[in-house]
């Protein structure tokens, strides 16, 4: 198992002074990419020979107190790639005393730039087999979906420079961020207890996308993100709240 310590900096925390999770998601990606490093190379080694990493779903669980400024947690991760196309990954945040604050699994692509095609990990990347990989369950919870007349609140979000990564799409991580900060709910009393997210299609520079959210259970958020001219979502997302812990 790879495991990587971080201190939470002043850039990382919201004005509650605790981790923001749309940064948390950016260090699960960090991570991921550390972890196999000395196999697949850098980040821009592997765009170099011409693939990339694409996420597909994840899960969140968010079982104890986020970190808060300067203070010390861990990252610990390992991967499956025997899925055929998808590589499972599963990631263990612990606060420096070794408590459980989040667990979380992902799926991952592996996309070829020149042919745009998903290619099998086990056959282009000759060692991802043998190092901190572990058997992990490829079952995700179903997100569901809803008609527009269900929802409460409809936005137009437009795509801008800082939300594009290097794959030239909307991060992962920007999308939470704009469901986030839309979700009609009470950010000094409550904070997010699961997430789940599931990606079919990432938006472009100068695209307009439109954000749907509906409130399916008490507290309980669905979220699609609708690109012009496609009939199925770019993303859709379910995030459960509960009352945030007194100090």
């Amino acid at each position: 198992m790879f495991t990587r310590e971080i201190i939470t900096m002043p850039s990382d925390v919201s004005s509650q002074g605790i981790i923001k999770l749309r940064n948390l998601l950016d260090y699960f990606q960090d991570t991921a990419a550390l972890a196999v490093e000395d196999i697949e190379g850098t980040s821009s080694e592997l765009i170099a020979k011409g693939y990339a990493w694409v996420l597909l779903k994840y899960e969140i669980n968010i079982t104890g107190k986020l970190p808060s400024l300067d203070e010390k947690f861990y990252i610990k991760t390992y991967h499956d790639p025997s899925h055929g196309y998808n590589t499972l990954r599963k990631f263990h945040v612990e606060s420096s005393s070794g408590q459980e604050i989040i667990n979380a699994k992902t799926s991952w692509l592996l996309v070829e730039f020149k042919s745009g095609k998903l290619v099998k990990p086990s056959a282009h990347i000759p060692g991802i087999m043998l190092k901190d990989t572990a058997q992990i369950d490829p079952d995700f919870q179903d997100i569901q979906d809803f008609s527009e007349s269900e929802s409460i609140k409809t936005v137009e979000q437009p795509v801008r420079f800082h939300d594009i990564d290097s794959n030239s799409h909307v991060n992962n991580a920007v999308y939470f961020g704009w469901i986030h900060d839309l979700t009609p709910i009470d950010f000094a009393n409550y904070e997010p207890e699961f997430i789940a997210c599931s990606f079919r299609s990432g938006a472009k520079l100068g695209e307009t996308v439109k954000i749907l959210i509906a409130e399916p259970e008490q507290n309980t958020f669905s979220y699609k993100i609708m690109r012009e001219n496609l009939a199925r979502p770019s993303a859709n997302f379910v995030c459960k709240w509960k009352l945030r812990e007194e100090e």
